[in-house]
């Protein structure tokens, strides 16, 4: 089992901090990771994404130029990186802030109104994690388990009052992508 995946959106929405939910929570429960982050000099509305692989087995390499699932927050995310999806993966994509749409008919997209969603938890900064429940609903790349366990290391001392939160916004993008 190797996923390969790219988080990206605008500097602010949390993408690298879903992807070190994903890489704690993976070595936490016997995988194998890694997480690369990449971003530029602006820490808010900037770009921003991160490539995260989860594997059983050793991992070769940190970067994949054709991911398995992605995870697109915000337009130039969208336009970048869906064409570079694997045939058979998975994007899932922030209907709030895309507007564009793919021709490609060999993968999976997943339209999810995350910072919508996110208002309605009362903390528009769940949007990403809304997004990684979608995710993982379909790809099922990581346990619940251990998405709550990354979230633990991410979210600790002062923060650890977040988790909750983070944990329903989590559970709630799982529930869209089932169609509940």
């Amino acid at each position: 089992m190797l996923h390969e995946m790219i988080f990206a959106g605008f500097g602010g929405q949390g993408i690298l901090t879903m992807g070190q939910i994903v890489a704690y929570g993976a070595v936490d429960n016997g995988l194998q990771t890694s997480w690369i982050p990449s971003y530029g000099p602006e820490s808010r509305g900037g770009t921003s994404n991160c490539t995260v692989m989860v594997s059983d087995e050793r991992i070769a390499s940190p970067m994949t130029n054709s991911p398995t699932a992605i995870i697109a927050m915000n337009e130039p995310s969208f336009t970048k990186f869906v064409p570079r999806l694997r045939p058979g993966g998975v994007a899932v994509c922030n209907r709030d802030l895309i507007t564009s749409e793919t021709d490609r008919d060999d993968v999976d997209i997943i339209w999810v109104s995350a910072n919508l969603e996110a208002k309605e938890l009362g903390n528009l900064m769940t949007a990403g994690n809304i997004a990684l429940g979608a995710l993982n609903a379909r790809v099922g790349f990581i346990s619940d388990k251990a998405i709550e366990d990354g979230l633990g290391h991410v979210f600790e001392g002062k923060k650890a009052k977040l988790i909750p939160l983070n944990v329903n916004a989590y559970q709630r993008g799982k529930n869209l992508a089932n169609g509940a």
